[in-house]
Order: C-alpha cells, then sequence, then structure tokens
C-alpha cells in the first residue's frame, strides 16, 4: 500500500462538512460489521505510531483498538517521561524520526498549538488526540456521530454545554462543529469557566454565529432560564436575529426552544488551571433530577469522561444517559477515520481540496509580537519556532485581530506600526487599506500599548503642540518624593526588591536604590523587566547572577501608567517566576485614563490628561553629567491620528 496522503487532523474545520457525513456514514457500516464478527484488512501493512505526552485511557487505547481491527499495527510511547523527551528533544525532531517508522502519528500533547507543530514537521499524516486546552477533533466526531444516531439529525438541535468551558478541549472543538451543523448552544459554564473570548470572536467573525450563556440556577427555573432564552426554530444562531451585544452575552428574549435535545457535561480540568486559579467551589454536579421537566425528558446526557464529581452514577442505568456509548464510539469512528485516509489515498485521480490558506505575516524580528497564549506551544519550543500571525476576521471593524499559527489565539493589536517610516498610529476602521499594504510589503509592526511603540523606538504618526512641564529639579524632586514614601510605607527595607520596567523603569529604579540606601543605608536589589521578551525578561542590576521574588516584598518601578497593561503584564510574569510576598508600584507620573483598576501605591508626580495626550519621560542614565544632552524632563504632547487630521482638513 501507498504512503497514506498528508491529511492531518489538527482541527475538526480541517474536515469539510461532506468530509465529516462520509466518515460517519463508514463509521455505521464498520460498526455493523464488528457486531458480526467480520474481519477487516482495510489498513493491512499500516502502522500507526501514538504519541501520548499525557495520560489517556478511551483515545489511546481505542485508536490503538482501532487500528488493529482494520488489521493495522501499532506502534505506542503511552509514557513519553520514559522516551526521548525527558532527554529534551523537541518536538519536531520527535515526529520527524517516528515519520520513518509508521505511516499515521497520533499524538496528545498538553500545550496548545502542538499538534500543528507536530503536523508541519512529520512527514505523514498527524492526528490531534488534544493539545493542551485547545481542540481534540476526533472526540467530537465521536459526539457527534452518537448525538446523531441518537436523535436523527443535528440541525436545530438545542446542546447545553456544562461545566469547565475555559479549558474544556472537547467542548471548544464541539462547539466549532456545532455551529457549522446548525445546532443551538447554551452555555451554562461554573463560575469563571466561561467559554473563551477567542472562541466567541471566532465564532462571530467566521460564522456570524452566537449562543446564549446562563447559569445551572437559570438552566433549572423555567420561568427564569429557559423561557427567556434567544432560541428560536428559524436558525437562531445567525447574529442577523440579534438585535445588540457581543458573542456570548444574553441575546433577547424570544420564542423558547420546546424542549433541550442533549446535555453536554464536562469535567473541571484541574490540570490547566493557572497558578492563581483555585478549583469551583460550586462545581456542577448533574444528576437526575435535571431530567425530570417537560422541556429536559427527552434530552440525552452526554460525557467525554472521565467524570469526577460532576456526574452522578445513579444516571448510568437511565437510558438517556449515552456517555459510556460515546465511548464506545470511538472504536468505529476512529476505524473510520482511517479508512476515510486511505480511501482519499487511493484516490489518485482526485486531488484533496485544501483551502489556499494566507500566507504568514512577516515580520522584523524586533517588532514581532508574541502569542498571548501563555500555553502556546512557542512558548516551550522557542529554540527553533518563532511566533507566527495571520490576520483573523473581526466582527468590530475598529478592531485589528491577529491569530497565532499554532494555538489560533487572538490578540487585538490596538497601535499598529510602519517599520520603515518607524511611525505608529491608533488602529481605526480607516487604517484596513494601509495595513494590507504594509503586510504585503513585510513592513507592519503592532503594538499593544503607546509605551511598547516608543520603546521599540517609534515616534506617533505626528505630534501635536507640545510642553515641558517638568524640568530637571522638578524631577528631582518627584523622585524623591517616590524613595520618602516607599521608605515611609515599608518597614523593612531589606525585604524589598526594585524592578523597574525597561527601560526609563529601570533608570528610575536605580535611583530610587541610591536615594533609599541614603536614607536607611540598605542597599536593596534592583532588577530590570522587560514585558516584552520572550526569554529571559528580568536582568539583575546589581551584578548578580540571579533574582528572585519567592517571598519578597516587590516594588514594581515605572515612568508613567497610562492604560494599566504594562504593568499587569509586569505582574503576570513576576508570579511566573516565583511568589512575592506583596507587589507595590510606584510610578513617576500618574495621568489618569487607566483602563484597568490598578492604582499606584507611590506617586511622584498626578498630570491630569486628555486620551489624546502623551506624557513623555527622559531620564539622564546615572552617572550622566550636567554637559550630557539626555537631561531630566517631562513632556507632554497631543497625538494627532490619521483619521482625525482628515478630518480637521474637510
Amino acid at each position: 500500500m501507498p504512503r497514506l496522503k498528508k491529511l492531518d487532523v489538527v482541527s475538526i474545520e480541517d474536515l469539510s462538512t461532506a468530509e465529516i457525513e462520509r466518515i460517519f456514514t463508514v463509521a455505521e457500516a464498520l460498526e455493523r460489521g464488528l457486531d458480526e464478527g467480520k474481519p477487516f484488512t482495510t489498513a493491512q501493512n499500516l502502522v500507526m505510531s501514538t504519541l501520548f505526552y499525557e495520560p489517556s485511557t478511551r483515545t489511546r487505547l481505542s485508536f490503538e483498538s482501532a487500528m488493529h481491527r482494520l488489521g493495522g499495527a501499532v506502534i505506542s510511547s503511552a509514557d513519553m517521561q520514559a522516551s526521548s523527551a525527558a532527554k529534551g528533544e523537541s518536538l519536531a525532531d520527535t515526529v520527524r524520526v517516528v515519520s520513518n517508522y509508521a505511516d499515521v502519528i497520533v499524538l496528545r500533547h498538553p500545550h496548545d498549538g502542538a499538534a500543528r507543530v507536530a503536523a508541519e514537521y512529520a512527514t505523514c499524516p498527524v492526528i490531534n488526540a488534544g493539545d493542551g486546552s485547545r481542540e481534540h477533533p476526533t472526540q467530537t466526531l465521536c459526539d457527534l456521530y452518537i448525538l446523531k444516531k441518537k436523535k436523527g439529525y443535528l440541525k436545530g438541535l438545542t446542546v447545553a454545554l456544562c461545566g469547565d468551558l475555559k479549558y474544556g478541549r472537547t467542548v471548544h472543538s464541539l462547539i466549532y462543529a456545532l455551529a457549522r451543523f446548525g445546532a443551538n448552544i447554551v452555555a451554562v459554564p461554573t463560575a469563571g469557566m466561561n467559554v473563551p473570548e477567542y472562541v466567541l470572536d471566532r465564532l462571530a467573525a467566521e460564522r456570524s454565529y452566537s449562543f446564549s450563556t446562563v447559569t445551572m440556577d437559570e438552566l433549572k427555573s423555567l420561568a427564569g432560564g429557559l423561557d427567556a432564552l434567544y432560541l428560536t426554530p428559524s436558525g437562531p444562531h445567525q447574529m442577523a436575529l440579534f438585535t445588540g451585544g457581543a458573542a456570548g452575552e444574553r441575546a433577547p428574549a424570544g420564542e423558547p426552544p420546546a424542549a433541550l435535545d442533549a446535555f453536554y457535561v464536562t469535567r473541571l480540568q484541574k490540570e490547566r488551571l493557572g497558578s492563581k486559579e483555585s478549583p469551583a467551589e460550586n462545581y456542577v454536579r448533574f444528576d437526575a433530577r435535571a431530567l425530570r421537566t417537560h422541556r429536559t425528558q427527552e434530552a440525552v446526557v452526554m460525557h467525554p469522561l472521565p467524570r469526577t464529581n460532576e456526574l452522578a452514577y445513579e444516571l448510568d442505568q437511565d437510558p438517556r444517559a449515552i456517555y459510556f456509548q460515546q465511548a464506545a464510539a470511538g472504536v468505529p469512528v476512529r476505524m473510520a477515520l482511517i479508512a476515510w485516509m486511505i480511501e482519499e489515498t487511493a484516490r489518485k485521480d482526485l486531488h484533496h481540496p485544501v483551502a489556499p490558506a494566507e500566507d504568514a505575516i512577516r515580520f522584523r524580528a524586533d517588532s514581532a509580537p508574541r502569542c498571548v497564549n501563555s500555553n502556546c506551544i512557542t512558548r516551550f519550543e522557542g529554540l527553533y519556532l518563532r511566533p507566527r500571525f495571520r490576520a483573523a476576521r473581526s466582527a468590530d471593524p475598529n478592531r485589528f485581530n491577529l491569530r497565532c499559527d499554532y494555538c489560533e489565539r487572538e490578540l487585538s493589536a490596538e497601535f499598529v506600526g510602519h517599520t520603515r517610516s518607524h511611525r505608529y498610529y491608533r488602529f481605526d476602521e480607516s487604517m484596513h487599506g494601509f495595513v494590507r499594504q504594509w503586510i504585503a510589503e513585510g513592513s507592519l509592526a503592532v503594538f499593544d500599548s503607546v509605551k511598547q511603540a516608543e520603546e521599540h523606538g517609534y515616534e506617533p504618526y505626528k505630534r501635536g503642540p507640545q510642553r515641558e512641564i517638568l524640568k530637571g529639579g522638578e524631577v528631582s524632586q518627584a523622585v524623591e518624593s517616590l524613595a520618602d514614601q516607599i521608605v515611609a510605607d515599608i518597614p523593612d527595607m531589606a525585604d524589598v526588591t526594585l524592578v523597574g520596567v525597561v527601560s526609563h523603569g529601570a533608570l528610575l529604579a536605580m535611583r530610587l536604590r541610591a536615594l533609599i540606601e541614603k536614607r536607611t543605608g540598605v542597599h536593596p536589589p534592583c532588577a530590570a523587566l522587560d514585558v516584552y521578551s520572550a526569554a529571559d525578561p528580568i536582568r539583575p542590576l546589581d551584578g548578580s547572577e540571579e533574582f528572585s521574588a519567592e517571598g519578597r516584598t516587590i516594588v514594581i518601578v515605572d515612568d508613567v501608567i497610562n492604560s494599566g497593561w504594562t504593568v499587569q503584564r509586569a505582574m503576570t510574569m513576576l508570579w511566573q517566576i516565583g511568589r512575592p510576598g506583596a507587589v507595590k508600584l510606584a510610578v513617576l507620573i500618574d495621568r489618569g485614563h487607566r483602563a484597568l483598576p490598578i492604582r499606584p501605591n507611590y506617586v511622584g508626580k498626578n498630570i491630569p490628561t486628555s486620551r489624546t495626550e502623551r506624557v513623555q519621560v527622559r531620564l539622564a542614565a546615572p552617572g550622566a553629567g550636567a554637559t550630557s544632552k539626555a537631561q531630566d524632563r517631562v513632556m507632554l504632547y497631543s497625538m494627532v491620528e490619521p483619521m482625525r487630521e482628515s478630518e480637521a482638513t474637510r
């Protein structure tokens, strides 16, 4: 048999609707054959490799059973800690080697986007068996297959998704598929476990699809729950039916559904909780009572398994509980997926249709953004993987979104820059044409704040009137005031570490350290933090080789607080390194207009400004003499944006 065609299944979106329907048809025939005890030789002489970097029971065993039942062979590495991965081998190297041993690779990995990387480097097809909290496409095939088998159709079904909808990768793949097949979704998340915004944004932009989010109490109450949902029988998923609100928000009330067709319950993904997240105290508990209302009597109960405490064992005997049938469907459905790949390979006269993808955006090394997802594979395989993005469609014309090519998480760029002119602009609808041109010529830069743009040496598109608001002596007085506030507030300066945000915050931190030492005799450790650095973001400024935040009182130092995003990112990076005893914020200038509710503990000077005004701090380097050109000063200028300038000339 020839080598299988390179038909990677990384996302449920890698399969067309017709292909999914074909897989279901093949699965039905194979299921009948299994019941009748028929032998199969479909995959004879083919070898499957299962690479599981995370624990698995159903997925791994059903894939291996499927391959064996088709007459193929399996080589497995169920515990990657017993493989070369434990020695530090990269994912790319692993799959390149294993491609020589197997005809298809089934991969499970803890990091989002790992399956996409494997598909790029492997020479044989790669099937995603779950990558981080991103997707689990073959579980969705099983879910859709059994749901269609029980209900007879998918279009128009109403499915309530309950539990952890934030980290449940099975849910994310299922949402994309249900939207495509025209089903109605009701999200019922446990508090704090809502469907991620990037999933909602993608549905809204690419499928004009939205759904309601309700609490479990609302779902249980006919008066306040089901009867208040937007669902109507005429295609409720189309956003044209909405009068307002973003994807995932409660939509206007409408005709309630005649019934709920399915409950899809998920366990809490404890292994994916962030370091500052704690398990929900009142996680969903699903039992037979949920099926006793007149709108839920015909509903089936689904669960991808394994379950913990969210699904009562009393449901197991109820014929409407089909979660073990879901698990059993894993064998015929995965057999069908492999058989479909073999079938497509045999169709030599037909080229497998692949939608042409836009080229990834070419960024200069000094202006390339970093994926916002801390679990993205690019954060862990950075030696050979550079962040890679494509322009993403947005339902809001005033937003410019980039989608990570690996984990598919989106970031919204508030500011865009032109690398040749070194000018930056606040993005709005008028910038679309310019941005497309800059992407084509490879001269686009993106920034999430004015501070980031200016730290990279970019100037605003055009400056308006500017004036000096603080001179050298006044700047020194403001720095002295900061040092006095810190000393007065913190009883034991020996526990303090100053962390200055690059670059002016780092200069300011060193000056504060000298003043604090003069006042207290304590020489506190000092470090520079680059919030936009992908590797080694913290650099000690006192000659030591290591930085420690554990148990320390960290004073983050910055020159100006604008939106607050820089400070939030700095705090996140600190918590990733260790657990400080306390974190405080010192800023030279507080200009107001913060987007985040972050209030500085210590402020050198409050300078009220308008949204279009920008405060720029210039600090002399330590040891600079009076004749140096870099003198202390604080400037205030207005930003003139392209749209406003064009409006002014009309």
